[in-house]
């Protein structure tokens, strides 16, 4: 309709208002930054405006109309999109943030839109038009893209996230085509190096065994970082059991090779859990939770191995937690003691001292050594306690041996963590009247290597009391002789594993032989464990070790019968004093 300006100036205010609403409709279609259109309900454009109109890339709406009217070729991308339309126009009579990846007209260019749409009706409520608006997605598109890139990719290493990870592991699980193994990783020895070294060289070690792990897979398994560094594979398709060995093989050798970062040589290692589809887990949870079971035995194993779920590691952890919670009431029950297994000369085989060793009379399992709960207590946060016991218990036991007699004491890593340790120790001390000296803190190198960052201060707070202190299984580790340089040590104790393989490995007796010869440069006594042979014995002694330990002297006891055999020989070193005399004075009569 035309108005001329006469018209409007003689117009009533019902036409007026008539008149300014329309002219504000034209305005807003006319200037609109988003598409608008009506066309019929077949298609055929109507009406579009300007924005629209360069949309789709033409110069005119009539150029528009005309093109369109006469395209056979889809507006949407998608070969069911357009149908998809029209059904929710049908059932709804609208459709609302209808995103789509649409064609521009002129160009064919791909191009994603958001879109609105209603139906105009008749008097009788046909619908004769479709009306809408359409505006560029692309911007919200690509922005959704970088969030599900962000989401779906690990930002460290580029490999992929948990949640891609998860989800591609629960698609897998729905096809049900085949079978497929999951393998849990988890680094062995990464907290240390994230502590000594830094995050920077943390992260460029995450990332070197990222690379790694992604050279080891074949097309279609997925290698995804799930956090920290626990990593994750998922072997996508059906795999021999020797396949799964072989893979399992390459990740361990692989992640143990040595790497040089940032001029450190850096040794990492992993373990690895292994669960199979459908055999050991019909759902995600129960995939990953066996092959964690899985990976948590090939950990306690010592690491740089891996392990392959079975119902065993089930009953395993149900043993386990049965443990733990029995555990939690072992001190206050009284269910606790120590054991003692003499140390003695080398030269005269007299006892010098004992190891207090631990032992739980269990109510029903009997009496139990440490391999059985001590590194459940250290993995549950009992260690402490347990410790701090048989530290007070040794102190008291000590203090009514003989004066020459010490007692060795074996620290925990939850121990050395906690600043308690000096104040029972202190308190223990103090309580007793135990000379310092007389007790001796054995100490492995992995517990200074977990708690490096306070070693030092430990370190020098035990040194400035007085108690001894003795570097346990000596020559395991990786560091040995810098701790020897850097840590004051009364005591080295030479791992039993090279005691017991001297006769047979040249090797072993060549480590005992050099860690003896270091011990005496240093002036620090010497302690051989798990002596059982009189062949082992002489080459230790033959050797120049100072102290010896084992089942050739004598099994942990209880302290009562530990007491009972030092009486004993001291019987007897008293007796043969005794009958020498005997002796002497018989021969100068």
């Amino acid at each position: 309709m035309i108005v001329t300006l006469k018209e409007a100036e003689n117009a009533t205010p019902m036409r007026n208002a008539s008149f300014m609403a329309a002219e504000e409709y034209r305005s807003l279609f006319e200037n609109a930054t988003c598409g608008i259109y009506r066309d019929r309900v077949d298609g055929t454009p109507v009406r579009c405006n300007p924005a629209l109109v360069k949309f789709n890339g033409y110069s005119s709406e009539a150029e528009y109309r005309e093109s369109v009217s006469h395209s056979e070729v889809s507006w949407y991308v998608a070969p069911n999109r357009g149908a998809q339309f029209h059904q929710m126009m049908k059932t709804e009579g609208c459709v609302k943030d209808f995103v789509s990846e649409v064609y521009r007209h002129r160009t064919r260019e791909k191009v994603w839109i958001t879109e609105n749409a209603w139906y105009v009706r008749d008097h009788n409520g046909v619908p004769i038009y479709i009306e809408g608006t359409i505006q560029d997605a692309s911007e919200r598109i690509s922005t959704i893209a970088i969030i599900e890139q962000q989401a779906n990719l690990d930002a460290l290493t580029g490999l992929a996230s948990r949640r891609r990870f998860l989800n591609t592991l629960e698609a897998k699980i729905k096809e049900e085509q085949s079978r497929f193994t999951v393998y849990s990783i988890d680094l062995d020895r990464f907290k240390p190096i994230n502590d000594i070294y830094g995050h920077a060289t943390g992260d460029l070690v995450l990332q070197t065994l990222a690379r790694k792990l992604q050279g080891l897979l074949r097309e279609g398994d997925l290698v995804a970082r799930l956090g920290g560094d626990e990593f994750a594979i998922l072997q996508s398709n059906e795999v021999s059991k020797a396949g799964v060995t072989d893979l399992a093989m390459k990740i361990v050798e692989e992640m143990r090779t040595p790497l040089w970062v940032q001029g450190h040589h850096l040794l990492v290692g992993s373990s690895v859990g292994i669960a199979t589809f459908p055999a050991q887990g019909t759902d995600a949870a129960a995939l990953l939770g066996n092959a964690d079971l899985a990976l948590y035995k090939a950990k306690k194993s010592g690491g740089n191995s891996f392990c392959l779920f079975n119902a065993e590691l089930r009953s395993g952890l149900q043993r386990r937690l049965n443990v733990e919670e029995e555990l939690k009431s072992a001190v206050s029950q009284n269910q606790l003691e120590l054991y003692y297994q003499p140390i003695v000369a080398s030269a005269t085989g007299a006892i010098q001292g004992y190891e207090a060793l631990m032992r739980w009379h269990h109510p029903i399992r009997g009496l139990l050594p440490p391999s059985e709960f001590i590194q459940i207590a250290e993995d549950t946060g009992l260690m402490a306690e347990l410790g701090n016991w048989a530290i007070k218990c040794a102190c008291q036991h000590a203090a009514a041996l003989p004066p020459e007699i010490r007692i060795s004491v074996n620290v925990s890593a939850s121990q050395f963590r906690s600043a308690s340790i000096l104040e029972v120790l202190r308190s223990s001390l103090d309580e007793t009247g135990l000379d310092p000296r007389r007790l001796v803190l054995e100490i492995t190198e992995s517990v200074i290597l977990a708690n490096e960052a306070i070693a030092d201060t430990i370190h020098g707070d035990l040194r400035a009391m007085g108690v001894l202190l003795a570097l346990d299984d000596f020559g395991t580790g990786y560091s040995s002789l810098s701790y020897l340089q850097r840590f004051k040590f009364d005591e080295v104790k030479i791992d039993r594993s090279f005691v017991n393989g001297m006769a047979e490995i040249p090797a072993n007796l060549a480590i005992v032989r050099a860690i003896i010869g270091i011990g005496q440069d240093l002036g620090i006594n010497i302690v051989a464990e798990g002596v059982e042979t009189k062949l082992q014995a002489d080459k230790l002694i033959a050797g120049g070790c100072t102290l010896l330990q084992g089942y050739l002297y004598g099994k942990p006891k209880p302290y009562s019968e530990a007491v009972n055999d030092l009486g004993l020989q001291r019987l007897r070193v008293h007796e043969a004093v005794k009958l020498g005399e005997q002796s002497r004075r018989a021969v100068t009569g």
